[in-house]
């Protein structure tokens, strides 16, 4: 039997509000009678649920007892998969990070070897970290591209050979007991960001994630929106006009000029054709670039390299402004590997949409960086699997109490 919805919205509103609450503020909060509402928490108290933690202020009354989600009654994991290189964190189920560890990847060598690397990690973390895999209670993944949300299938898609419809699920059942959900990263990224204070109070948002793809999520009216079929915000494949074949088939998408790779194929020109001493001299040493060479002849003020990621920066941005008067978020979050380049790109960013975008939508439009920076993916990961517990996997047990 599923947790009633009434139980349920209770436990979202003092879940998603990050602070003890009283009843009054939860009565705000779902709109219940104080009654309801005190019948639906002595349920979730019951459950191990929601805690008492202090007293709050009296108005003229009694000090009333203040309610809290119970983030120590378990565990979630979080996973961040990017094409070439993964995160894996372990969260309580505030998902604030209890721990984490990174590794390179390649998600072309296929799924089972990506999957099995994973798993891995997972049971190295849980060791380093002395936690009962029995105190896990949930699993959230975010990968690289599109995913059929409903079914947690992946998507066909060109860099990741091998995982279209891959049983992404079915894996990790497998191996951990316990509710698991997959989804596109750039999703579970906004997700994450907006657990950020001074962003979750933010119904209307666009996170944009430039790594090596370049993707938006799209928060509308407090929800992720996906579309009609679950890929909604692929904007690194909108034509800007360029000449250049992208691996999609199609020639002049945004990727093929500011995404990772493209940078990086830009920058290896650079430093062969001596405008980049910097560049040159790397490139001399390991006979490549990496992304993290070039962000790094950024930071240090090389000017061709400071011009490259300028040029990217007011694509993106004329993209993104674009998307602006369409939708009129109220926030656009800049974040990704690329984003690290620090204040350079997100200048050029923010030129080229207050440039193109209608001063009506720019108004009090907010531009920034990530707040979370590299710990949002396991953040919003773990953000959505507990969401998603609360919302459809809670069920009552023999005593009819509910718990994870």
């Amino acid at each position: 039997m599923n947790m009633p919805p009434g139980t349920r919205k209770v436990l979202q509103a003092i879940w998603k509000s990050k602070k003890p609450n009283s009843k009054a503020e939860i009565v705000r909060a779902t709109g219940f009678s104080l009654a309801t509402v005190t019948e639906h928490v002595e349920t979730l108290v019951r459950s191990n649920l929601i805690i008492e933690v202090e007293m709050g202020n009296s108005t003229g009354g009694r000090r009333p007892r203040l309610l809290a989600f119970n983030h120590e009654a378990g565990y979630i994991i979080g996973i961040d998969l990017e094409s070439t290189h993964v995160q894996v964190g372990i969260t309580d189920l505030n998902c604030s990070v209890v721990s984490s560890k990174a590794s390179d990847i390649d998600v072309a060598a296929g799924p089972a070897a990506v999957l099995e690397h994973i798993r891995e990690m997972i049971y190295s973390l849980l060791d380093e970290s002395n936690i009962e895999i029995s105190r896990i209670k949930g699993i959230g993944m975010g990968v690289p591209g599109p995913v059929e949300y409903s079914t947690g299938l992946p998507a066909s898609l060109p860099i990741m050979p091998g995982w279209d419809r891959y049983p992404i699920l079915q894996f990790l059942s497998q191996h951990f007991d316990c509710a698991c959900y997959v989804d596109n990263n750039v999703y579970t990224r906004a997700l994450g960001e907006r657990t950020v204070e001074g962003v979750s109070g933010i119904d209307n948002l666009i996170f944009l994630k430039i790594g090596n793809g370049i993707g938006a999520g799209i928060i509308c009216n407090g929800q992720i929106y996906r579309g009609s079929t679950e890929c909604a915000g692929d904007v690194g494949h909108i034509n800007i006009g360029q000449d250049l074949l992208c691996y999609c088939g199609n020639r002049g998408c945004l990727e093929t000029i500011a995404g990772g790779r493209a940078i990086v194929r830009r920058a290896e020109e650079i430093a062969r054709n001596g405008q980049s001493e910097i560049l040159a001299k790397i490139m001399a040493t390991n006979g490549k670039l990496s992304l993290e060479d070039f962000n790094r002849a950024v930071r240090e003020s090389d000017p061709s390299a400071v011009e490259l990621i300028r040029e990217c920066g007011f694509q993106i941005g004329n993209v993104i402004a674009g998307l602006i008067n369409f939708f009129n978020p109220s926030l656009v979050c800049i974040g990704g590997r690329v984003s690290e380049v620090g204040d350079v790109l997100l200048a050029s960013i923010r030129q080229a949409i207050y440039h193109r975008s209608l001063p009506l939508s720019t108004r009090n439009l907010i531009i920034q960086q990530s707040l979370l920076g590299e710990k949002g993916g396991i953040i919003g990961a773990a953000v959505l699997t507990v969401d998603k517990i609360i919302e459809d996997s809670l069920k009552k047990t023999k005593e009819g109490i509910f718990s994870f």
